[in-house]
């Protein structure tokens, strides 16, 4: 390569590895915490994480979207949601179209969020205790650009196409090592 190509100055193979793995332990590992904390309330991820995305939808959400947030085949939400309804935390909200199955967090969904919203923000504050509010913002806008890369990647039918996600990644691209 050129001296001046920008491509030239990439970390290496081996960083580049190394941050992506490093981000999947960071993110099984925050959600071992929270399962560890909540599990004496008796929520597990099956049933927090669902309430979550609930909660931070802006109305009634449709299963499908709440499928899609959280990585489930229909099937799968179908269960979630009886079982989160059994517990009186959400409702199906009626609609007049009946091919659209909408949900939403019920007074008793909401306070159970409230609830559980405390103890994860204390748990985050300890998490997070000693960086600086630079280095978070700094974390959070890398962060959001490689999900970005990711989800246009994800969405292109050639991952290589330059075009759809920006430019190719440089060096060497095959797995030799925690992916």
């Amino acid at each position: 390569m050129p001296p001046d190509d920008p491509l030239s100055a990439a970390p290496s193979a081996t960083a580049q590895r190394e941050l992506l793995y490093a981000m999947g332990q960071v993110h099984k590992q925050w959600r071992r915490i929270v399962d560890r904390l909540l599990s004496p309330l008796g929520l597990s991820q099956a049933l927090w994480l669902p309430l979550l995305h609930l909660a931070h939808a802006p109305g009634a959400m449709r299963q499908k979207d709440l499928a899609q947030s959280l990585g489930l085949d229909s099937s799968s939400v179908v269960r979630l949601v009886d079982g989160l309804a059994a517990k009186g935390w959400i409702t199906r909200v009626d609609d007049s179209d009946r091919r659209v199955k909408k949900i939403e967090l019920t007074p008793e969904g909401q306070a159970q969020v409230q609830a559980l919203r405390g103890l994860i923000e204390h748990e985050r504050a300890l998490v997070l205790h000693g960086l600086s509010a630079d280095e978070i913002v700094q974390t959070h806008a890398v962060v959001q650009r490689l999900l970005a890369r990711m989800q246009a990647l994800d969405a292109s039918p050639d991952t290589t196409d330059t075009d759809a996600a920006g430019a190719a990644p440089p060096g060497d691209t095959t797995p030799s090592g925690p992916a």
